[in-house]
Parts: structure tokens; sequence; C-alpha cells
């Protein structure tokens, strides 16, 4: 309860802060124009994106324990609930009616999945120190595919035109500076390297870092009255993260037989994962690329507070898996 508390208080308190910095800037008693406040924003999310979360990725690999071999499908299933997700968000925003600005933000919001500060939270919480190793396991293709997928097939909706294709697909700089920290990170393991104990706390603090520059940014720029115009995308957005995906991701854990190993452990924990709301990476994007980020706004705030009515039906029927 400590640690919930703990990550609350820090999402929490870090939009109040990027919120309060974007109204003395609106008051005019801090001298930025928009597109300084714009670039001040990106810079911020950039370091993120290039300095804290591929390093704190690669310290969390090197330390990555050797899993059973049963369990080696777990990012598979990490890789379908992201793909799956996307393609609900692109059918809902067909049947919405949204242009590509907007299709763009809520693909976002449908493939990228707070499972690195909420979802591995809500697990071990639920069932200890044992389910570490299961949520490393489930999202360890989570930047890879982020930033080689996600990152691109956004950028494309925020073009003009054209079809996609592979060459939308490139080799980003961020990509390869992911790729480089992953395998680094796997490289130290499978060479049989010593983790230094310090490097546990040092990836969990470089994350917790990366998700405060990028909560910070997220306030400078939310707009609340804004956001009360997107009830149908986040309403759909809702319907995807809570339900098409976890039961589609779940039924597949069980289908391999994960409800058979460790008194079903691993079933639950893939369920708590593929029931999480909007990462707030699902932001940057909007940001980078010209997408509407007050729906991705909107998205992510209202998926985010329905935690308090998901995490209880979790409860109840976690145990029934």
């Amino acid at each position: 309860m400590d640690r919930l508390l703990i990550t609350l208080g820090i999402i929490f308190v870090s939009l109040v802060i990027g919120y309060v910095f974007q109204q003395y800037v609106n008051a005019g008693r801090i001298p930025l124009s928009d597109e300084r406040m714009t670039a001040l924003r990106q810079r911020m999310q950039r370091i993120a994106l290039f300095v804290f979360i591929p390093i704190s990725a690669m310290l969390s690999l090197w330390g990555l324990p050797s899993p059973d071999s049963r369990l080696l499908a777990l990012p598979l299933l990490g890789i379908a609930a992201w793909v799956w997700g996307g393609i609900l968000s692109v059918l809902f925003a067909k049947g919405l009616g949204l242009d590509r600005a907007q299709t763009g933000s809520l693909y976002c919001c449908g493939t990228f999945t707070n499972i690195g500060a909420v979802g591995s939270l809500v697990a071990v919480i639920f069932y200890g120190e044992s389910a570490i190793a299961l949520v490393s396991l489930y999202r360890l293709c989570e930047e890879l595919f982020y930033f080689s997928v996600s990152f691109p097939i956004a950028r494309w909706y925020g073009m003009d035109d054209g079809p996609l294709t592979f060459r939308n697909l490139r080799f980003d700089p961020i990509l390869r500076v992911v790729i480089c920290a992953l395998a680094l990170g796997i490289g130290l393991n499978l060479l049989g390297v010593p983790r230094p104990a310090f490097c546990g706390h040092l990836a969990a603090g470089f994350m917790i870092v990366a998700t405060v520059l990028f909560l910070v940014a997220i306030g400078m720029s939310l707009r609340p009255s804004r956001m009360a115009r997107y009830t149908r995308q986040w309403l759909a957005v809702a319907v995807i993260k809570f339900a098409g995906v976890p039961v589609v991701v779940t039924t597949l854990a069980w289908a391999i037989g994960y409800g058979d190993i460790d008194g079903g452990l691993p079933l639950r924990v893939v369920a708590i994962l593929s029931s999480m709301p909007v990462a707030m990476t699902a932001l940057v994007p909007p940001s980078l690329f010209r997408l509407d980020l007050d729906l991705a706004n909107a998205c992510w705030v209202f998926t985010t507070a329905a935690l308090i009515v998901v995490l209880p039906v979790l409860l109840i029927i976690l145990p029934l898996l």
C-alpha cells in the first residue's frame, strides 16, 4: 500500500508541477513563448527517452534471473497485447470517424500500456516478489516494439498523406539507443557478469526520474476544459484496455497452460499486465509528431482514473483464474 501511495503521489505531484508551471507561463509570470514552451516540453521528453529509460532497461535486463523455459512465451504475449490494442484502436477510430491526427493519438493510446510504473507495481502488491521476473519477461520487448513499430506508425499518422511502408518503419535515433541498451544488458546477463547491488536501485531511480519528466511535461500541456470533448474516444480506449486486450491475451496465456504453472501465478500476472491503462509514453508521439495531444491526454487521465474500479474487479476475478 505504501508503494501504491508513493506511485499515486508521484503522478499527482508531477502533474500539478507541470500544470502550475503552465499557468504561470499563461499569466505572463514566466516569460516563455508558446514555441519555447513546446520546445522545453519536448526536450524533457527526449532526455527521458534517450537517457533515463535506456539506462534503466539495460540495468534491469542485466539483473534478470534465468526463467523457466515454459515462460519464454511471455514476451510474445506482451507483443500480442500491444499489436492487438493498436489494431482495435484503428478499428474504433474508423467507426468514430476520426481524422488522421486523432487516429494517430488513439492508436498510441491503444498500444502503449502502463506496465512499467503501474502494472508491475500492482503485480508485486498482489503477489509479492515472485511476480517481478514474470513482469520483466512480459515486457522484455517493450522498448524495442514501441520505438521500432509504434513510434514510426505514430509519425506516419502525423504526416499529410501517403501509404504506410517499411520506409516509414525506419531505424530512427531513439531505436538505435534502445537497441544498444538492450543488447548491452542482455550481453552482460548472458556472459554472467555480476551486476553490482546498487544498480538495482539505480535502475528504479532512473525510471522514476523518466516518469517525473514525462508527467511534468504532460502537466505543461494539460487543458482540462478541452478533455470533455473526447468522451467517445476515451470510452473506446477504456473498452480496448480493460476488455478487448485482456480477454484475448489472458485466453492465449490460458491456452499455453500458464494456469498450471506455479499455482496459476503466470496467468494471473498476464491478466494484470494486459488490463493496465494508457501509458505516459503514449503522450510523447502526439507531442512530437503533430497529433491530437488533447485527445491523448484525455485518454490517459480517464483510463488511469478508472483504476479505482479496475483494481477491485481484478481482485475478484484473479482468484477464479
